[in-house]
This record gives structure tokens, C-alpha cells and sequence, in this order.
């Protein structure tokens, strides 16, 4: 399960998304109050946000164990990839219309190197999909 690159990459996908628990979007004061009530907007500030997160980590770990069955596991790369573009657009419309004085966190970041992880994983799994079709051609 664990032996493919890609794989690997959706694993440290998973990961990786799973750390904006850790990491808040921005800081800031002022702008709206629920927004930056404690200073930082984070996935504890609206519930999209944290439903996203949850999401693009799910998507990356069931991806893992659809091995067997290529096309569904890039298929739901790509269902990560777009719930990942998602959480960054809801990100960035949640920060611009605080109108808040804000500073960018890593947490804004860190999807977009989950991204990275997802596309890479989703061209090795291509690569082996090909391979698989020219050994059956072969034959």
C-alpha cells in the first residue's frame, strides 16, 4: 500500500493539510469581530473552513487505499485538489472582506504545498496508469 511514490505523496498530502490545525491563516486586529476576535484567523473562525480542511485531508488518505483502482484514486485526487483550491479561494474571500489590518501566517501557505503534493501524486499515478496500458497492449 505504502510502496508507490504516489502514495507517499498523498500521505504527506494528508498530513500536510492536517497541520492548519496548527497554523492560523493571518493575524490581524480590527475588521470583522468574529473574524479576529482572538487576533488570528484560523479554522476556528468559520465552519467552511474547518469542513474544508477535514475534507482535502480525508480525500488525500482515501486516495491512499484506492490503489487497486487508478482511475479512482486520480479521480479523487482530483476531488482534492479541488476542495484544496476551494479552502484557499475561501481563505482569501474571508480575508479581503474583513476589512481587517491583517498580516498572511504560513496556515495560508500550507495548502498550496498540499496542492503541489496531490498534482505530483496524480502524474505518478498516471505514469504507472500508462505503464499498465502499453504491458497490456504488449501482450
Amino acid at each position: 500500500m505504502i510502496q508507490r511514490i504516489q502514495s507517499i505523496y498523498l500521505l504527506l498530502a494528508s498530513i500536510v493539510s492536517s497541520t492548519l490545525f496548527f497554523f492560523p491563516f493571518a493575524s490581524g486586529s480590527g475588521g470583522s469581530k468574529p473574524l479576529f476576535a482572538d487576533g488570528n484567523l484560523d479554522l476556528n473562525d468559520h465552519i467552511v473552513l474547518l469542513i474544508l480542511t477535514i475534507a482535502s485531508s480525508i480525500c488525500s488518505t482515501v486516495a491512499i487505499f484506492l490503489y487497486k483502482n487508478r482511475i479512482a484514486q486520480m479521480n479523487m485526487g482530483k476531488l482534492a485538489m479541488f476542495v484544496i483550491l476551494g479552502l484557499v479561494g475561501t481563505a482569501s474571500f474571508l480575508l479581503f472582506t474583513s476589512g481587517a489590518d491583517y498580516s498572511l501566517r504560513a496556515g495560508l501557505f500550507v495548502p498550496f504545498l498540499s496542492l503541489i503534493l496531490v498534482i505530483m501524486a496524480n502524474r505518478a499515478i498516471n505514469v504507472d496508469e500508462k505503464r499498465v496500458r502499453d504491458s497490456n497492449r504488449i501482450r
